[in-house]
Protein backbone atom coordinates (compact mmCIF):
# COMPACT_ATOMS: atom_id res chain seq x y z
CA UNK A 1 0.00 0.00 0.00
CA UNK A 2 1.50 3.53 -1.19
CA UNK A 3 1.46 6.33 1.11
CA UNK A 4 -0.86 8.51 -1.18
CA UNK A 5 -3.77 5.67 -0.52
CA UNK A 6 -4.23 5.27 2.88
CA UNK A 7 -8.03 4.59 3.34
CA UNK A 8 -9.62 1.65 4.71
CA UNK A 9 -11.50 0.53 1.44
CA UNK A 10 -7.79 -0.82 0.26
CA UNK A 11 -6.93 -2.87 2.73
CA UNK A 12 -7.76 -6.44 2.56
CA UNK A 13 -10.80 -8.14 5.34
CA UNK A 14 -8.24 -9.21 7.92
CA UNK A 15 -6.16 -6.07 7.78
CA UNK A 16 -9.27 -3.89 8.17
CA UNK A 17 -10.25 -6.22 11.24
CA UNK A 18 -6.58 -5.56 12.48
CA UNK A 19 -6.35 -1.74 11.96
CA UNK A 20 -9.61 -1.36 13.67
CA UNK A 21 -8.57 -3.38 16.45
CA UNK A 22 -5.61 -1.23 16.62
CA UNK A 23 -7.34 1.85 16.46
CA UNK A 24 -9.79 0.80 19.34
CA UNK A 25 -7.21 0.27 21.18
CA UNK A 26 -5.33 3.22 20.83
CA UNK A 27 -8.62 5.61 21.22
CA UNK A 28 -8.29 4.00 24.63
CA UNK A 29 -5.28 5.91 25.05
CA UNK A 30 -4.02 2.99 27.47
CA UNK A 31 -0.72 0.82 27.11
CA UNK A 32 -2.17 -2.22 28.31
CA UNK A 33 1.93 -3.79 28.79
CA UNK A 34 2.91 -0.36 30.77
CA UNK A 35 0.04 -0.88 33.23
CA UNK A 36 0.47 -4.80 33.55
CA UNK A 37 3.83 -4.15 34.01
CA UNK A 38 3.23 -1.55 36.73
CA UNK A 39 0.74 -3.93 38.87
CA UNK A 40 3.59 -6.43 38.67
CA UNK A 41 5.86 -3.88 40.16
CA UNK A 42 3.48 -3.19 42.77
CA UNK A 43 3.52 -7.05 44.29
CA UNK A 44 1.18 -8.87 46.09
CA UNK A 45 -1.44 -6.29 45.85
CA UNK A 46 -1.06 -5.85 42.08
CA UNK A 47 -1.30 -9.35 41.34
CA UNK A 48 -4.31 -9.60 43.13
CA UNK A 49 -5.85 -7.12 40.26
CA UNK A 50 -4.47 -8.76 37.60
CA UNK A 51 -5.82 -12.12 38.95
CA UNK A 52 -9.09 -10.49 39.28
CA UNK A 53 -9.10 -9.17 35.48
CA UNK A 54 -7.99 -12.50 34.09
CA UNK A 55 -10.65 -14.52 36.07
CA UNK A 56 -13.63 -12.29 34.67
CA UNK A 57 -11.98 -12.51 31.29
CA UNK A 58 -11.85 -16.66 32.20
CA UNK A 59 -15.24 -16.57 33.50
CA UNK A 60 -17.25 -14.41 30.42
CA UNK A 61 -15.47 -16.91 28.15
CA UNK A 62 -13.13 -13.91 26.48
CA UNK A 63 -9.93 -14.62 25.30
CA UNK A 64 -7.18 -14.58 27.75
CA UNK A 65 -4.04 -15.03 26.18
CA UNK A 66 -2.97 -11.19 25.70
CA UNK A 67 -3.30 -10.85 29.06
CA UNK A 68 -0.95 -14.15 29.88
CA UNK A 69 1.34 -12.68 27.50
CA UNK A 70 1.36 -9.30 28.88
CA UNK A 71 1.98 -10.67 32.13
CA UNK A 72 4.93 -13.31 31.08
CA UNK A 73 6.90 -10.50 29.39
CA UNK A 74 6.20 -7.89 32.85
CA UNK A 75 7.51 -10.91 34.96
CA UNK A 76 10.50 -11.69 32.83
CA UNK A 77 11.38 -8.21 32.48
CA UNK A 78 11.05 -8.01 36.27
CA UNK A 79 13.39 -11.41 36.51
CA UNK A 80 10.30 -12.87 38.89
CA UNK A 81 10.34 -16.41 37.44
CA UNK A 82 6.62 -16.41 38.13
CA UNK A 83 3.58 -16.68 35.68
CA UNK A 84 -0.09 -16.28 35.45
CA UNK A 85 -1.70 -19.52 35.28
CA UNK A 86 -4.95 -21.69 35.38
CA UNK A 87 -6.65 -19.79 32.50
CA UNK A 88 -7.31 -23.09 30.92
CA UNK A 89 -9.77 -25.37 31.94
CA UNK A 90 -13.11 -23.77 33.72
CA UNK A 91 -12.43 -25.26 36.89
CA UNK A 92 -8.66 -24.06 37.13
CA UNK A 93 -7.79 -21.72 39.67
CA UNK A 94 -6.49 -18.66 38.16
CA UNK A 95 -3.43 -17.71 40.07
CA UNK A 96 0.11 -15.59 39.36
CA UNK A 97 2.99 -18.26 40.90
CA UNK A 98 6.21 -20.23 39.71
CA UNK A 99 5.85 -21.82 37.03
CA UNK A 100 4.41 -25.56 37.28
CA UNK A 101 2.73 -27.86 35.14
CA UNK A 102 0.04 -28.93 37.29
CA UNK A 103 -1.58 -25.70 37.18
CA UNK A 104 -2.30 -25.38 39.96
CA UNK A 105 -1.78 -22.93 43.30
CA UNK A 106 1.28 -23.79 45.15
CA UNK A 107 0.69 -24.88 49.28
CA UNK A 108 -0.14 -20.95 49.83
CA UNK A 109 -0.83 -18.04 48.01
CA UNK A 110 2.69 -16.82 48.98
CA UNK A 111 3.97 -16.95 44.98
CA UNK A 112 2.53 -13.52 44.86
CA UNK A 113 4.84 -12.12 47.10
CA UNK A 114 8.11 -10.34 45.65
CA UNK A 115 10.37 -13.49 44.91
CA UNK A 116 14.02 -13.75 46.16
CA UNK A 117 16.40 -12.19 43.18
CA UNK A 118 17.53 -15.22 41.13
CA UNK A 119 21.29 -14.58 41.68
CA UNK A 120 20.50 -16.09 45.12
CA UNK A 121 19.17 -19.48 43.96
CA UNK A 122 21.46 -20.11 41.27
CA UNK A 123 25.33 -20.96 41.70
CA UNK A 124 27.65 -19.48 39.08
CA UNK A 125 28.20 -21.12 35.98
CA UNK A 126 25.57 -23.62 36.61
CA UNK A 127 24.69 -23.65 32.61
CA UNK A 128 28.24 -24.17 31.56
CA UNK A 129 29.03 -27.24 34.04
CA UNK A 130 25.65 -28.53 32.67
CA UNK A 131 26.89 -28.20 28.95
CA UNK A 132 30.21 -29.73 30.26
CA UNK A 133 28.71 -32.78 31.74
CA UNK A 134 26.54 -33.75 28.90
CA UNK A 135 29.62 -33.34 26.93
CA UNK A 136 31.58 -35.96 28.81
CA UNK A 137 28.73 -38.10 28.65
CA UNK A 138 28.34 -37.79 24.95
CA UNK A 139 31.83 -37.90 23.94
CA UNK A 140 32.62 -40.81 26.42
CA UNK A 141 29.86 -43.18 24.10
CA UNK A 142 30.78 -45.45 21.72
CA UNK A 143 30.52 -43.96 18.16
CA UNK A 144 27.49 -45.23 16.58
CA UNK A 145 25.90 -44.48 19.59
CA UNK A 146 26.89 -40.48 19.11
CA UNK A 147 25.20 -40.88 15.56
CA UNK A 148 22.54 -42.56 16.91
CA UNK A 149 21.53 -39.96 19.30
CA UNK A 150 22.45 -36.87 16.67
CA UNK A 151 20.13 -38.36 14.16
CA UNK A 152 17.12 -38.25 17.22
CA UNK A 153 17.81 -34.83 18.09
CA UNK A 154 18.07 -33.42 13.99
CA UNK A 155 14.67 -35.85 13.20
CA UNK A 156 13.33 -34.58 16.66
CA UNK A 157 13.96 -30.66 15.93
CA UNK A 158 12.17 -28.51 14.11
CA UNK A 159 13.88 -27.63 11.55
CA UNK A 160 12.51 -27.69 8.08
CA UNK A 161 13.02 -31.12 5.85
CA UNK A 162 15.96 -29.61 3.99
CA UNK A 163 17.98 -28.64 6.35
CA UNK A 164 17.51 -32.14 8.39
CA UNK A 165 18.72 -33.95 5.19
CA UNK A 166 21.48 -31.84 5.14
CA UNK A 167 22.70 -32.39 8.58
CA UNK A 168 22.11 -36.17 8.02
CA UNK A 169 24.57 -35.98 4.72
CA UNK A 170 27.31 -33.63 6.14
CA UNK A 171 27.60 -35.88 9.12
CA UNK A 172 27.21 -39.32 7.01
CA UNK A 173 24.63 -40.29 9.87
CA UNK A 174 22.82 -42.18 6.87
CA UNK A 175 18.85 -43.23 6.33
CA UNK A 176 17.22 -41.24 9.11
CA UNK A 177 14.21 -43.97 9.31
CA UNK A 178 17.03 -46.42 9.74
CA UNK A 179 17.97 -44.59 12.63
CA UNK A 180 14.82 -44.31 14.38
CA UNK A 181 14.42 -47.99 14.23
CA UNK A 182 17.67 -48.28 16.06
CA UNK A 183 17.09 -45.69 18.63
CA UNK A 184 13.75 -47.25 19.50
Amino acid sequence: MTTKTQGIENLTKTQATLYRSYVATNSKNTNQQKEITRLCELGKEGHAEIVAIAELLKANAERTATIKVQVSRAMAKLQTGLTLQGLGKGDDVVFIGPKNTDNEPNEAPEASEAPEAPEASVEPNTKKYDIEDLEKVFFNMARDTQEVELGVLIEGSKLPKKIKSQLFLVLDLGDASEMLKIAK
